[in-house]
């Protein structure tokens, strides 16, 4: 009889089969046509088939298990210890098992997270290009699930790798809201308000009013990231080299989506804060002007005006802005300055990011800054289905380099631009 692991192989590769039959259909948005469904419905006999043989080898093995354990202590060959330890997901097996000339194949914990994650992505009608895992609102950490998403790096005979200076992650700190496990496009209604509630006289007709209702959709885009991994990284598979695989990956995903909430344009990627409709804006000179405590209160006051003030809210600037208002008072002969020593604005706190752009022009004006202030709990992260990886070992093989390419599908959502004040034109030199 077949292991469990070998028939979950055999389904896995029955389940892509099915998700390429569907997957012209799901393209043109149509139903399947006759050929189509039969053939589906033929994979998914087979599928049940392996389904069925799957759960009666893991019962054996279950079995098996237990008959081992049952055994006297003296049937143990003097000097062995048994692995009692349950298998976790190892990030780099998952991605030996993809090379073509590799000695090993997706099962135990990897091939169960692939065939998860997997079904996610047949929901949303993406096929799977390598392997996948799945994603949650604790996928970017490195600490979680006893170590399949990254671990800390814990020194061995190898010394730690000297980490990339990146910004510091923002969002989760701000107190952004990320909703993980997501299957289909979501639309928000949102209410514009239009109830009124009028004083009439005893016998006069009060009008008539309604709300009127809009709404917003947040789609899934694309974020991709490359990464090379030397040969000898991934063939010595220690913990803390695997570790920093996974880091590393998570950390270019965490920093693009930082990028993309604060400053994203919209053109294939989402609207960040500064550039998304509706935020309430505060004006500088002609050419730029030095950011001044009337700013600030505008910023603030922007906001109040529009019912949208909040418990927790934070102001986000650059280094060159932090900089200019730790110098600036709040006006002349006034002791205080803007930024106070614990880096709080005018009470509020405030986080440093090089993600708030420094080379804006205005006018004559350049290498202006803008500043974000309002209730970062307005601001989704949004994250569908599983992270794809794809092996390439090929392209850079002279170099003893294997490639990574990691696709997720995410998207950033602003709920109330109007929780959110933006300047721009900032002189801070």
């Amino acid at each position: 009889m077949k292991k469990s692991a070998e028939l979950k192989q055999e389904r896995a590769l029955k389940i892509k089969a099915q998700q390429d039959l569907t997957a012209l259909a799901t393209t043109e948005t149509r139903a399947l046509n006759t050929e189509e469904a039969t053939a589906f419905r033929a994979v998914q006999i087979e599928i049940d088939d392996l389904t069925g043989q799957i759960e009666i080898a893991e019962t054996a093995e279950r079995n098996q298990r237990s008959l081992e354990g049952s055994q006297p202590t003296g049937f143990v060959p003097e000097g062995q210890q048994r692995q009692a330890e349950k298998p976790v997901f190892s990030l780099h097996r998952a991605i030996r098992s993809q090379m073509v000339n590799g000695d090993m194949k997706l099962e135990g914990p990897e091939l169960e997270m692939h065939q998860r994650a997997s079904k996610r992505g047949l929901a949303l009608g993406i096929a799977v290009s390598g392997f996948a895992i799945e994603t949650r609102a604790t996928s970017q950490t490195v600490t979680g699930n006893s170590g399949a998403d990254g671990g800390n790096l814990v020194a061995t005979d190898l010394q730690s790798p000297i980490d990339f200076l990146r910004p510091e992650p923002l969002m989760k700190k701000l107190g952004a809201v990320y909703q993980s496990g997501l299957t289909g496009n979501l639309r928000y209604p949102k209410n514009a308000g239009g109830i009124v509630a009028s004083w009439e006289g005893e016998t006069d007709e009060v009008d008539s009013t309604a709300n009127a209702y809009g709404y917003v959709d947040s789609i899934p885009k694309r974020l991709a990231v490359t990464v090379p991994i030397s040969l000898q990284n991934l063939m010595q598979s220690s913990i803390d080299l695997e570790a920093y695989t996974a880091k590393e990956i998570n950390a270019a995903i965490e920093n693009a989506i930082d990028a993309a909430a604060v400053n994203g344009s919209g053109t294939g990627q989402p609207f960040g804060v500064l550039n998304v409709s509706g935020t309430n804006s505060v004006a500088t000179g002609t050419d730029g002007s030095a950011p001044t405590w009337a700013n600030i209160v505008d910023m603030e006051t922007g906001i109040f005006v529009q019912n949208a003030s909040a418990a927790k809210m934070s102001y986000i600037v650059n280094p060159q802005t932090r900089g200019k208002l730790k110098k600036t008072k709040h006006e002349a002969g006034d002791l205080g300055y803007i930024m106070d020593k614990s880096g709080e604005i005018n009470g509020y706190p405030s986080v440093t990011s090089n993600h708030v752009p420094a080379n804006l022009t205005k006018g004559t004006g350049t290498a202006l800054s803008a500043a974000a202030f309002g209730d970062w709990t307005q601001l989704l992260i949004n994250q569908w289905g599983y992270m794809d990886f794809s092996v390439d070992e090929f392209s850079r093989k002279k170099e003893g380099f294997v490639e990574i390419t990691v696709n997720v599908f995410l998207d950033v959502l602003v709920k109330q631009p109007k929780a959110f004040s933006v300047i721009k034109g900032l002189i801070t030199a």
